[in-house]
């Protein structure tokens, strides 16, 4: 093919000249602000010589178009094609300009309006142009000018052909970048996806806020331009938008806000100042954050667990302190001194730094309830709930009747027992509708353990892992809200659980209301015999493990309307004991087996239900490679990889080259 690339050269420049002469009347020639001609005579002449060019180059395209036959008329027609492009891509054009917009009825748009309508037409019109232009000189550099009519050019067609979708392609690639960074521009969206995170609000943080009846201020005492400052900003900020203005957020420098920083003594930066009410009465509260951001980039970071620290600091503000008082004297596993030694040797060692720090954290102020403070007379008045925690000895009648009173008299209390120790309900089960066991006449109840061959826990690898039965059954009851919503799909274990079953009412008036909350899967049963298997007489079902009940209203001495009293009871103490967990890298922290229990049953037992709910927090495990992990993401990226991408290009490649073959072969048989 005989080729003289004079004309076509020509005919490229023309096409350059014509859309630079399109973006400089856009760019340089309009007021971007009110968009009108900064020089009309200028830009008119602008546009006037890219319309000639345009339409000129066209016309000999089309000219050129019509005289060709063959090969030669295909590759004229993919030309004309990304001719016809352009002049769609400058009627785009016109329809941003104020006459084309009054052609199509849009000139009575607001600011806003037009703006978001420029923005669209402008890329829509460069995305056009760009698929028109690119294309059309790399197929008019490929081409050249044709000096021969015969149809036997196929291969030089199809390196037309590919070059014009090389430039497609280089056109597409550069109009999703452009697209990118103006939807980049236009919604300036943050997103952390690095290993730390700052945790967000939370259900139960957004509740504590909209509680209040007086209006919430947050000051924060930040550097300005500080990474850590932006992040509490951004969280509280949230906070505010979920709350509906029930919170204001206010940044301050300590330096420039001096009287403000003396009123609260705020006396370094990243201190963070909770203020609720605007009068004298007001109450506040406040906590430190450091502000340098490596040191929240670890996994004791403060950021992450910024939602409990607020959640933590609003109740101080939310109501004064209140009172729980937890039992001690019977090997409670908060006071497990309370056993002789001979007995702590033989049980595991348990404690409840968690419960107790639950308590500190929702405003609670935990104190010991032995025989000599009340547990054997009369419960001490200030108790907002009393809470037994497994407790291995039994309680002695006087003690039990007092619990009794406390109940009848509308109290607060929380009862996790150990089925394995000798505490039992007593005169308690008739107030409650509920026991451990299943009772018989004339007979002890008869207790068994939890057991599950289908869902458990996998911890040593023989058949006594069955007895770390776990579930995910959980009512939707105020008390088991976070369960239900959140931790529904990992489950809680059930490390000795027993069962509790119906026993009779001997309330006297109306019968309380009993709730199962928390029940095993379908496929455990209880085994009595300790051999971890489902023998004949053991049934497997879904049997119940925590019971919320609530009391009857009753009468005030003067006449008023008492409320009812509040219990929770539960077949498993390991439900609220410490357990140390330790993650596949290594990382030790402690939790309860019950999860969020702990939290949502105190908030219950209290009357603040209504602040029920999860509390995030960013404490994700800390992915630490092994050195076999990290050889084999080096193998896989240094030479896996490569040769894979290799492999598909050589297998595109020899695909490519038989085609032609194929081609040409069929040609010779027909």
């Amino acid at each position: 093919m005989a080729m003289n690339g004079s004309p076509r050269l020509i005919t490229r420049i023309g096409l350059i000249v014509a859309v630079a002469l399109f973006v400089i009347a856009r760019r340089f020639l309009r007021d971007p602000v009110s968009g009108q001609a900064l020089f009309p005579w200028l830009m008119k002449l602008a546009i006037g010589i890219g319309i000639v060019l345009l339409v000129g180059g066209t016309l000999l395209q089309a000219l050129r178009w019509t005289r060709s036959k063959g090969a030669r008329r295909k590759a004229e027609g993919a030309l004309l094609l990304c001719y016809g492009a352009l002049i769609g891509a400058a009627a785009v054009y016109f329809f941003t300009t104020t006459t084309g917009m009054g052609w199509i009825g849009l000139d009575d748009l607001s600011a806003k309006g037009a703006r978001k309508y420029d923005v669209v037409m402008t890329i829509a019109c460069a995305l056009l142009a760009a698929c028109a232009v690119i294309p059309a000189i790399l197929m008019e550099a490929t081409v050249g000018e044709w000096t021969t009519d015969e149809d036997d050019d196929a291969v030089e067609l199809r390196r037309m052909r590919e070059m014009g979708v090389a430039g497609l392609t280089i056109a597409l690639a550069a109009g999703f970048l452009m697209v990118t960074c103006n939807v980049a521009r236009e919604k300036n969206i943050r997103k952390d996806v690095s290993y730390l995170r700052t945790s967000q609000p939370g259900d139960s943080t957004r509740k504590i806020v909209e509680t209040m009846s007086e209006p919430v201020k947050v000051l924060l005492f930040f550097p300005d331009l500080n990474e850590v400052g932006g992040e509490v900003k951004g969280y509280f900020q949230e906070l505010a938008r979920q709350t509906k203005g029930k919170l204001v957020v206010e940044s301050h420098d300590r330096f420039l806000s001096a009287s403000i920083s003396k009123q609260y003594s705020v006396q370094k930066d990243g201190t963070v100042v909770i203020v609720r009410g605007a009068d004298a009465k007001a109450k506040h509260t406040k906590f430190e954050i450091d502000t340098d951001m490596d040191k929240h980039r670890r996994r004791d970071g403060k950021l992450r667990v910024l939602d409990q620290t607020v959640n933590t600091e609003l109740m101080k503000i939310l109501r004064d302190k209140r009172k729980a008082y937890l039992t001690v004297g019977h090997g409670e596993i908060n006071d497990p001194e309370s056993l002789p030694s001979h007995q702590r040797g033989q049980l595991p060692d348990a404690r409840t730094q968690v419960v107790k720090s639950i308590l500190t954290s929702l405003n609670y102020e935990s104190k010991n309830l032995g025989t000599m403070d009340g547990l054997a007379s009369q419960i001490p008045d200030d108790a907002t709930f009393v809470m037994v925690l497994g407790p291995k000895k039994a309680f002695d009648p006087t003690e039990l009747d007092t619990l009794v009173r406390y109940v009848d008299g509308g109290g607060k209390l929380l009862v996790a027992m150990d089925p394995e120790g000798d505490f039992r309900l007593g005169p308690l089960e008739g107030r409650f509708g509920t026991g451990l066991g299943e009772l018989r006449p004339g007979e002890d109840a008869r207790i068994g353990l939890v057991t599950d061959d289908k869902t458990f826990l996998p911890q040593r690898g023989n058949e006594s892992d069955r007895r770390l039965a776990l579930t995910n059954q959980f009512s939707s009851h105020a008390s088991t809200t976070s369960l239900s919503r959140g931790d529904a799909r990992n489950g809680i274990l059930l490390q000795t659980a027993g069962a509790l079953t119906d026993r009779e009412f001997t309330t006297p008036g109306e019968k309380p209301k009993r709730t199962y909350v928390i029940r095993t899967m379908a496929e455990a049963w209880l085994d009595y015999d300790n051999d971890f298997k489902a023998g004949a007489a053991e049934k497997r079902d879904r049997y119940n493990v925590g019971a919320a009940i609530e009391g009857a209203k009753g009468k005030h001495a003067d006449g008023s309307e008492a409320d009812g009293f509040r219990a929770m009871v539960f077949s498993d103490q390991d439900l609220f004991a410490d357990h140390m967990v330790q993650t596949r890298t290594g990382q030790i922290f402690v939790e309860t087996n019950g999860r969020s229990l702990p939290v949502d049953a105190v908030k219950w037992l209290g009357g603040e239900e209504t602040i029920s709910g999860i509390v995030n927090d960013e404490k994700d495990p800390e992915i630490k490679q092994t050195k076999r992990e990290q050889a084999a993401w080096f193998t896989a990226t240094t030479i896996v990889a490569p040769l894979g991408m290799f492999a598909v290009g050589m297998l595109f490649g020899r695909t490519r080259r038989r085609r032609p073959a194929a081609t040409a072969k069929k040609e010779t048989t027909r």
